[in-house]
């Protein structure tokens, strides 16, 4: 754009003794008319990239491959699991169908009350096999078994109701605390009671002005970090 006005001056100033001054102006006003359609041109492009970003985004999304079925025909019994046996079997396990695999034919049993310590270096896998017991990876190979239940045979909304995980960062909702602990309005507030007494909170809620009825900001900011996972 400036070199259109410098080149349309220079032009006015080597044709000076054959243009009049009108023509000048007017050659010199269009040029500076040019450079801002270029500029408006340059800032439509670089908007147009910008928000080309979104449309890449719902076509990636578009194109992810769908979960299992939430419900299948195989259901589970109404109090599984009740022991809380687990078998891993051979199990194997991958991110993605075109990369290497990051679990190796797992083979292990897990006994009903028995405390499991998983150690490994970062990026060994530890988590990825937690994500599995939710299916939230699917198998490459092998299965596992809950209660002598293969679980790649179970819905998801079956198995993920059925099962709990206390994660590193507890996440909880703004609501209040009985939201927070029973969200679909299954239990009693007996029952309720019940479990923050095992989890040794109940001492701490029942001296709450409104017991269960505290409100919990976003993210659990009004309680402590313990206290959070205590929750979950």
């Amino acid at each position: 754009g400036n070199l259109v006005v410098f080149f349309a001056a220079l032009f006015a100033v080597i044709s000076r003794d054959t243009l009049d001054s009108g023509m000048v102006g007017l050659s010199i006003s269009y040029a500076l008319n040019v450079t801002q359609t270029l500029n408006w041109l340059v800032r439509m492009t670089s908007e147009l990239e910008t928000n080309i970003v979104a449309v890449e985004r719902v076509s990636e999304y578009a194109e992810i491959e769908n979960e299992a079925a939430w419900i299948t025909s195989v259901r589970p019994p109404d109090e599984w699991p009740t022991a809380g046996n687990i078998r891993f079997d051979n199990y194997k396990v991958r991110y993605r169908p075109e990369l290497e695999l990051i679990l190796h034919g797992i083979t292990c049993d897990i006994k009903s009350t028995e405390k499991v310590g998983i150690v490994g270096r970062t990026g060994a896998g530890k988590s990825s096999l937690t994500n599995c017991l939710f299916r939230i990876m699917e198998a490459a190979d092998g299965r596992i078994l809950i209660d002598d239940i293969d679980i790649s045979t179970l819905g998801l909304h079956d198995l993920r109701s059925r099962l709990t995980i206390i994660p590193q960062d507890p996440v909880l909702f703004s609501g209040t605390l009985r939201m927070n602990l029973d969200p679909f309005q299954t239990f009693s507030d007996e029952e309720i009671w019940s479990v923050l007494e095992l989890a040794h909170l109940k001492d701490y809620v029942r001296g709450l002005p409104t017991k269960l009825q505290h409100e919990v900001s976003e993210g659990g900011e009004n309680l402590s970090l313990g206290q959070r996972q205590l929750l979950c």
